[in-house]
């Protein structure tokens, strides 16, 4: 059995916002994956074949000004940017892009009933936009989602997430070094690529750049391609008349998403942003941010790691 790179992990606030790395991230999701795949009845992954990637190091590291010049895109959008080809997104703060995504999720959030505070859920937390900037309103708009279990009652915490996934799509050095560390991971003989949150996009955009030189099952779980526009709009590659790009290193593909997850069931079906041939699957667990366990633990994240794992 070839190696089963289940990474990256999450890199939501749990290895990055608070700055608190997982002790022993390898077995808990090991037990996590063995648990989910014996259920199903399918090939259990020995310890050694699992792979498993954490960035808390390189999201840690603050942009420097040599940073700014080598990558226009370290911290912030050019404020010169180059010619973008049509239907590409266009350059933004990555301060502005975080408050768009909370926005987003707020919205999600009500839609799908998970907010718990007594506020009418139909309107956006009051704020006067003549008087309010664009950090103090990112905090409302966190401190609103904190009222939901799967912020975990934390008014920073969908701040630190946002923030995490928008220095992601604008910091162009740090897009880079992550992704080549998920490259490096990912084997010849590497069958299946797991990918959470942040991490499923982190996965995608690497497999992406792999072309065909492997071939694996990809299996994202709370992608955040299932977020927001704005994230889709910048995938790199970037779709194309509305369509994402299909990695030709992914022989398969199956899409969990947790029906409590505000931030990723705005677009929970990525058929509809890929096209045909994703395994798409809405699952009722209680998931939480930054949390894999429950994801792994389901019966359909064990179908789609022992279909992929028995090719």
């Amino acid at each position: 059995m070839g190696p089963l790179s289940v990474g990256p992990v999450s890199v939501g606030p749990l290895s990055v916002g608070s700055g608190v790395r997982r002790t022993d991230p390898v077995q808990r999701v090991v037990t996590a994956l063995s648990s989910s795949v014996r259920a199903v009845r399918g090939p259990v992954p020995r310890a050694g074949d699992v792979v498993v990637l954490d960035f808390a190091d390189l999201f840690a590291r603050r942009p420097t000004e040599h940073d700014a010049e080598t990558y226009p895109g370290a911290g912030k959008a050019s404020a010169e940017p180059k010619a973008e080809p049509k239907g590409a997104a266009a350059p933004v703060d990555a301060d502005e892009l975080a408050e768009t995504l909370l926005s987003g999720w707020w919205t999600s959030a009500t839609r799908i009933g998970t907010l718990e505070s007594h506020a009418d859920r139909r309107r956006r937390p009051a704020h006067q936009p003549e008087t309010q900037n664009s950090t103090s309103q990112s905090a409302a708009l966190s401190a609103a989602l904190g009222s939901s279990a799967y912020f975990r009652g934390s008014p920073e915490l969908a701040g630190a997430e946002a923030r995490a996934l928008s220095r992601y799509l604008t910091d162009l050095k740090l897009r880079h070094e992550v992704r080549d560390r998920t490259q490096a991971a990912i084997l010849p003989d590497t069958k299946v690529v797991v990918g959470h949150g942040i991490g499923a996009l982190i996965a995608y955009e690497a497999l992406c750049a792999l072309s065909d030189a492997v071939s694996v099952a990809f299996v994202s779980l709370g992608a955040a391609m299932c977020g927001p526009e704005p994230v889709f709009a910048r995938l790199e590659p970037a779709p194309r008349n509305e369509q994402g790009h299909w990695p030709a290193a992914i022989r398969r593909w199956s899409n969990v998403v947790a029906h409590t997850d505000p931030t990723a069931m705005i677009a929970p079906q990525l058929t509809e942003r890929f096209g045909p041939g994703i395994e798409d699957e809405v699952i009722e667990i209680k998931s939480s941010c930054g949390d894999l366990q429950p994801y792994l633990l389901d019966r359909a994240t064990g179908r789609a790691l022992a279909t992929g794992l028995a090719v």
